[in-house]
């Protein structure tokens, strides 16, 4: 079997012939609509197009909001209206022509085209009125941040139904981290009332399309890995080793493949040791593989690592370790 061909037959709880390395089924294609809503690059600061200041920090896996009194878009969530502004995505003048020709190659190699969709709807809102305004305000404001939650809601649909009449994408990696290492954010409950039921329209429409949803949440969501079945999430990618791997792997059964396991704050470093990186990776695969439905590599929500040498070192000892498992 080829990559694409051993990710599908683990998608279908079959019988693959190895490990899956990391992302090697698919083709990323940085479609234009990323670079519309996600205008910067490693080592700047931009305003991107809701008016959020950013900064990607040049060895950061991203960029972060830089929220302050100066920078902060809304400041009282029951004025949302008078201050939000989604992109205008479906009335801008976008060429999709480069994006075509790129999904088409990668198809031609066999490839699953993969298209990010970055700043999912809790990072939208912490973007948009600052973290602890985020969090304070499911309590003290729940009409508001529900109504402005269904305004971020339909700009991701209209963003999702614009790449699906487009490129028809085979898989999307959405990018919402619900937690830190050892918890969620919110509770279980607020994630449920505030969240699922908005997600399940977005991942819903995706189904109906044909879409593989990978999930990209590089933190500790083992509350709601049941809540991530139902939405029709296929892959979590960036489970991290706090999360109880084995114990959910035991729960779910495979109905959810976990991708992730590598912790990078071992490998991933400037005085990066080739020795280390490897011990890592066997230790993720001796604790996980044996569960099923498990994909080892970095937790970024994104292939490669942030020194380079990293993420080629990882690739190989997962080829040279597959043979033990398969």
């Amino acid at each position: 079997m080829n990559p694409k061909q051993n990710f599908l037959e683990i998608l279908k709880r079959g019988k693959p012939e190895a490990l899956v390395r990391s992302w090697e089924p698919f083709g990323f294609v940085f479609d234009p609509l990323l670079d519309f809503t996600n205008p910067i690059s490693p080592g700047q600061t931009a305003v991107d197009p809701w008016g959020v200041t950013v900064n990607w920090g040049e060895d950061e896996p991203g960029s972060m909001p830089i929220i302050n009194d100066h920078t902060k878009v809304c400041r009282d969530v029951t004025n949302w209206r008078n201050t939000v502004k989604a992109p205008d995505v479906a009335g801008a003048d976008i060429d999709w022509s480069e994006s075509v020709i790129i999904t088409n190659e990668f198809r031609k190699q066999d490839k699953l085209t993969m298209h990010e969709i970055v700043t999912g709807l809790f990072e939208q809102l912490h973007f948009l009125l600052g973290f602890e305004d985020t969090l304070m305000n499911f309590l003290l404001e729940p009409d508001a941040m529900h109504e402005l939650l269904d305004y971020i809601t339909e700009f991701k649909l209209t963003y999702c139904k614009l790449l699906v009449d487009n490129l028809h994408p085979d898989s999307v990696l959405f990018h919402d981290d619900w937690g830190s290492k050892k918890n969620l954010f919110v509770s279980a409950e607020i994630w449920r009332e505030f969240f699922k039921p908005r997600y399940a329209r977005i991942y819903g429409y995706l189904k109906e399309n044909d879409v593989i949803l990978v999930h990209h949440a590089d933190c500790h969501c083992e509350l709601i890995v049941q809540d991530m079945v139902d939405l029709g999430i296929d892959v979590w990618q960036g489970v991290t080793p706090e999360n109880n791997i084995p114990a959910i792997q035991k729960k779910l059964e495979g109905k959810l493949i976990l991708m992730g396991g590598i912790d990078a704050s071992l490998v991933d470093r400037k005085d990066y040791n080739e020795e280390t990186i490897r011990k890592e990776v066997r230790r993720a695969c001796d604790d996980y593989v044996p569960g099923g439905s498990f994909i080892p590599c970095l937790t970024y929500g994104e292939e490669g690592s942030i020194y380079p040498g990293v993420n080629d070192i990882i690739m190989d000892e997962i080829g040279k370790i597959s043979h033990k498992y398969f």
